[in-house]
């Protein structure tokens, strides 16, 4: 596979990247080791880095990441035109772009007819069929391209590559608590990327910052906190609890309380957080939802409500409901199912 990946590399001019809508440092570490990577070892190529959205923490201390370009996915893939389409940290079209998904997969694998290469670390659901898919169930998708780029191609490394790539690593693993089958692996590459300079300490310190609005947000999801009486609790942030220039404070205070909290709460060792966000006007809700690793498997809830990710770590977005209870109320219908 490794070889098949090289040669698409160099049999292509024009070559597009990108991850999924509301990106994580992950997805955005991943992206950038990648397209980073690339543009040093095939500098004859037009090369792009394109995320939709941008992420809800301010990542742009990392190196190059100012060359990422962020906007309307399928829009810019039309003036694009690329003839390899990488999908990182995500394994469909529908993860990539708010609401345009079969459109961009119609334009990618019909009209341009590019090769299509997906490299991810997620439990498989909803797979797009692809000329290329890696996946060594590692606990970050930043390892994935790592171990791809560097340990199998021996590609040359480019400027902030360490401090890049462990910062998915950490920020996946929620610096190394989840439980993770291939540790061994993952803390071979972390002595590399330390011994290359690369600071936990420091990377930690640039994400461990709060806005006013995102404290906010953090009572009124503590406010909003819920015992289910069935082994889980929830959440939520309803849109008349939030300004119309919060929804960025929203998403960051969400991802922040779910990863440190909803599974934390009394004797409960899961949950999931409803809050909403906005698409071309009309207002729809999401769900992120945590679990004690082996406590329940959250990827099956997420799966059934049209999204995807970990046993322990998932997510849905675009659940129709005229308030957050109400959306609760059909997540709740998925976990009793």
């Amino acid at each position: 596979m490794e070889k098949k990946f090289t040669d698409f590399v160099e049999q292509s001019q024009k070559i597009l990247i990108t991850s999924h809508i509301s990106p994580d440092p992950d997805a955005v570490c991943a992206t950038l080791l990648m397209g980073t990577t690339l543009k040093i070892n095939y500098p004859d190529k037009e090369l792009w880095m394109v995320l939709e959205e941008r992420p809800n923490r301010d990542l742009a201390f990392l190196a190059s990441y100012d060359d990422i370009m962020f906007g309307d996915i399928l829009e810019i893939t039309k003036d694009l035109r690329p003839d390899l389409f990488i999908i990182l940290d995500a394994m469909n079209f529908q993860r990539v772009s708010r609401s345009d998904g079969d459109k961009l997969k119609g334009l990618v694998t019909g009209e341009l007819k590019a090769k299509l290469a997906i490299i991810d670390h997620h439990t498989k659901i909803g797979l797009e069929q692809s000329d290329i898919y890696m996946n060594n169930d590692y606990p970050a998708t930043a390892q994935e391209v790592y171990d791809l780029l560097f340990k199998k191609l021996n590609l040359k490394k480019p400027e902030g590559y360490a401090q890049t790539a462990l910062l998915g690593i950490i920020s996946d693993t929620m610096r190394f608590k989840y439980k993770n089958p291939t540790h061994r692996l993952t803390f071979e590459v972390t002595n590399e990327l330390l011994d290359a300079g690369a600071s936990i300490e420091a990377l930690e310190y640039r994400l461990d910052r709060y806005s006013k609005q995102q404290m906010a947000i953090f009572s009124v999801l503590a406010k909003n906190l819920t015992d289910s009486g069935k082994g889980y609790t929830y959440s939520y942030v309803d849109q008349s609890d939030i300004s119309s220039n919060d929804s960025e404070a929203v998403k960051g205070a969400c991802e922040i309380f779910t990863g440190q909290y909803i599974r934390n709460i009394g004797d409960n060792y899961w949950g999931f957080i409803v809050y909403p966000e906005e698409v071309n006007g009309a207002v729809s809700y999401s769900v992120s939802l945590r679990s004690v690793n082996d406590v329940k498997d959250v990827s099956g809830i997420a799966g059934e409500l049209g999204g995807g990710g970990h046993k322990a770590a998932a997510g849905a977005k675009g659940i129709i409901a005229p308030t957050a209870l109400e959306a609760v109320k059909k997540v709740e219908a998925v976990i009793d199912s």
